[in-house]
């Protein structure tokens, strides 16, 4: 089994909350991006575009492979700039405690990458996503 990166964020939300912020594109806009897309269905389309330092626009894309409406939703990875074969795989799985839920983040996949691009692409990655998922914290919590 490869590297993953793993990580969990506990929120003043209900189950439904969480879920519609992972999927609603209203919702994604308050705290992923504006041109970010999470399709809740079988075969549902996931896409962001962003343009990175240099000003070059930059895109992901992938296809939800599963999910159970309020409790998970799995889904392909890619980006334009990696080799075909380069696929990551990328869920979010919700739980309810009481008055809070708790969402964890799993994204892995990463051996599919070049060894030469694999280490930095991972941090670079990681960094991402805890940026998110605190934006996603901030977010749910008002």
């Amino acid at each position: 089994m490869g590297k993953a990166i793993e990580m969990s964020i506990t929120v003043k939300a209900t189950v439904g909350e969480v879920w519609n912020a992972l999927t609603d594109a209203d919702e994604l806009e308050n705290w992923w991006g504006e041109d970010v897309k999470l399709e809740p269905k079988v075969n549902g389309k996931f896409y962001e575009y962003w343009e990175d330092d240099a000003g070059n626009e930059q895109m992901a894309s992938g296809k939800v492979l599963a999910l159970k409406k309020m409790k998970h939703i799995t889904f392909t990875w890619r980006e334009k700039s990696w080799p075909k074969n380069a696929t990551t795989e990328c869920s979010f799985e919700i739980t309810e405690e009481g008055k809070k839920s708790t969402l964890k983040l799993k994204h892995t996949g990463w051996e599919t990458l070049p060894e030469d691009r694999r280490e930095k692409v991972f941090k670079d990655f990681k960094v991402g996503w805890t940026f998110h998922m605190k934006e996603l914290k901030e977010y749910l919590d008002m």
